[in-house]
């Protein structure tokens, strides 16, 4: 039975796993994460080292054409029980509407893979073919409030734990690219099993991954959220003497979703603690700290105020309305003292 359309890989990479293969996978969408990873699953998975030589064929869509594809398809698995052809970049292809007679009867001896990213394949008829009798899975990007759950999730499956204010660590700075992020705790991990232990704390994150534990914007938010202007300005001024710290950048965004986050909590009906914070936002507890401190300084209204601000020296950061000769930095520092009063 087909695997139906989903947005779920856990399921599937198990399917994989247990050598439990479909004919084709059509892996789509805008987070090229987890279309890379399930590839690379069945690309470890689908042959022997001994197998791949004759029976494995990888392109690339902008090099090749379908019916090149569908050729190499069609081919019987020389000394093996299948082969395997993966079509990555399938969004550079200029027609794939031949695809679709493949489909209706497909090698049984071929795993075809097709990869289409920053996107979503708009062909119905082939879509409902795959979906017929292969995977379709569909790669949204995950927002931000997601991202320290896929953190959290990464590191657990490693059979590793991490600390909360670590986590927050790399989620401020490395964001929702999902590949960095996995790069960056993997090589954590080595690092562990090195030396035995069994936890990410905030100082591997700032010795090896290079975020200072004292300097980033979790602890921005974190003086914001307890109006403590001199740490504010401690942490900008770090940002200044960094040329090279992508951290000013991102600020205005945490700051956007930290004020957002509050407006959102004052009309919420769930309790104002951690705990009931953290299952509103989907945060961990150390975030949540701050949002029960923000609640108790900044109103609704002061909130309201604030996102204002915020947009607007969003746009000036960007050139807008600013002279050529301000810096990133005093834009920032100007914004946190209008924050604070």
């Amino acid at each position: 039975m087909a695997q139906k359309e989903t947005s779920t890989h856990v399921p599937i990479i198990s399917d994989i796993r247990r050598k439990a293969f479909k004919p084709v996978y059509l892996l789509m969408g805008e987070e090229p994460y987890y279309i890379d990873l399930i590839t690379d699953e069945i690309v470890k998975n689908a042959l022997n080292d001994d197998e791949r030589d004759f029976n494995q064929t990888i392109v690339y869509g902008a090099d090749t054409d379908m019916s090149a594809i569908l050729t190499a398809s069609r081919r019987y698995p020389m000394m093996a029980e299948r082969q395997l052809v993966v079509v990555k970049e399938m969004q550079m292809m200029r027609s794939i509407d031949d695809l679709l007679l493949y489909l209706q009867n497909p090698q049984p001896t071929t795993v075809l893979v097709l990869n289409y990213k920053n996107g979503f394949l708009k062909n119905k008829k082939i879509i409902a073919e795959i979906n017929r009798q292969g995977v379709v899975y569909e790669s949204k990007r995950i927002y931000e409030s997601q991202l320290s759950a896929f953190v959290s999730g990464y590191v657990r499956d490693k059979y590793i734990a991490i600390d909360d204010r670590a986590n927050n660590m790399l989620c401020e700075a490395i964001g929702t690219n999902l590949s960095r992020m996995a790069g960056e705790i993997d090589k954590l991990c080595v690092l562990l099993s090195l030396s035995g232990e069994k936890r990410i704390t905030a100082d591997m994150v700032e010795l090896h991954v290079g975020i200072s534990k004292e300097f980033n914007n979790t602890e921005l938010i974190k003086a914001i959220s307890q109006r403590d202007l001199l740490k504010a300005n401690r942490i900008v001024k770090y940002y200044g003497q960094n040329s090279k710290s992508e951290q000013p950048f991102i600020a205005f965004g945490s700051l956007f979703t930290f004020f957002s986050n509050l407006l959102l909590l004052h009309y919420s009906t769930c309790p104002k603690n951690n705990n009931g914070i953290a299952a509103e936002l989907g945060v961990n507890w150390y975030a949540a700290e701050d949002y029960v401190n923000g609640l108790r300084l900044y109103k609704a209204g002061k909130c309201v105020e604030v996102i204002s601000d915020i947009r607007r020296y969003d746009a000036r950061s960007k050139g807008v309305e600013c002279a050529p000769d301000t810096s990133i930095c005093d834009l920032l520092r100007e914004l946190i003292f209008k924050i604070m009063h």
